[in-house]
């Protein structure tokens, strides 16, 4: 299975902190880390984890970084062919982690310039894609661009609408699976009926809520399927790994339920683990090796 993704590629710099800071405060940190992010990178990687033909679409800078960025994507057998490199810094995220939560600054950087020149091309050069898994840290005509696009030649496309930006009717239509957090449900929808939001789009949106798990409309009734009860180091990515894993489910042709299980399970995998791409290593090991690819 090919499975394409496009979107954002980040530099994270991340620390712990006792508590989140306030306006003029100063507080001193532990245990400084400079890793790989981006929701996009996220995604791309952790698919990786789960399949062998993962083709990224995005876009590094002009510094330091960039080279940073593609080695380590290429050393998780990302394809990196349609990644470009842009007049502009590689995008950075600076990330406070306190007790296990986190909150997040991003300077977007290069991702804010995607063309849709590149689209068709990485579109055109890849037309044995099965399906393409997106969110919002680009450009959103870029975004947008490739919905249609993608909606045109009948290629499935899983749009994560992060971080929540608006998004028109026409967009969600065309969206094969779209997966918020319930922050972003309200922000799109502007309701927290979150039941009568998944029967409404039923088979089309699914609700990711934390520890609680995830919703959707199983065709009778909203349900949720729970999140495992684990040890949190690090909720960094979990939402990024969710999708991972449920797209990796769907790609396959497990039915909605395995498919959010699978993919609570690589989100629980990378809450145990430090870092959004850091829990690459165990889902390939122990989901990919010993049980998905058997």
């Amino acid at each position: 299975m090919k499975i394409g993704v496009v979107g954002s590629i980040n530099i994270d710099m991340m620390y712990t902190l006792e508590q989140f800071l306030k306006k003029g405060e100063t507080l001193f940190g532990d245990n400084f880390q400079v890793l790989m992010g981006g929701k996009g990178a996220n995604q791309a990687v952790m698919l990786s984890a789960l399949n062998d033909n993962v083709v990224f679409l995005g876009a590094v800078g002009n510094d330091d970084f960039a080279e940073r960025a593609l080695h380590h994507l290429e050393s998780k057998n990302v394809k990196v062919d349609f990644i470009s490199k842009k007049e502009k810094n590689t995008g950075l995220a600076i990330i406070q982690i306190v007790h296990g939560d986190n909150s997040i600054a991003v300077i977007p950087g290069a991702n804010t310039l995607i063309k849709k020149e590149e689209i068709d091309r990485f579109l055109s050069k890849n037309h044995d894609l099965e399906l393409v898994v997106s969110q919002l840290e680009i450009n959103i005509d870029a975004v947008n661009y490739l919905i249609d696009q993608c909606h045109a030649k009948r290629i499935p496309i899983i749009l994560n609408p992060a971080p929540a930006q608006p998004l028109s009717d026409e967009i969600i239509e065309k969206v094969d699976f779209l997966i918020p957090n319930e922050t972003e449900t309200e922000y799109l929808f502007h309701t927290d009926d979150f039941e009568g939001l998944v029967k409404r789009y039923a088979g089309k949106l699914l609700i990711t809520m934390g520890s609680r798990g995830v919703m959707y409309f199983d065709g009778n009734v909203p349900i949720i399927v729970p999140s495992e009860k684990l040890n949190v180091v690090d909720t960094t990515g979990a939402g990024d790994s969710f999708v991972a894993g449920f797209a990796t489910g769907i790609g396959n042709h497990l039915n909605m339920r395995n498919a959010v299980e699978l993919g609570i399970k690589v989100a629980s995998m990378t809450c145990m683990c430090m870092g959004a791409q850091g829990a690459y290593e165990r889902v390939r090991k122990e989901l990919y090796e010993k049980t998905w690819n058997h």
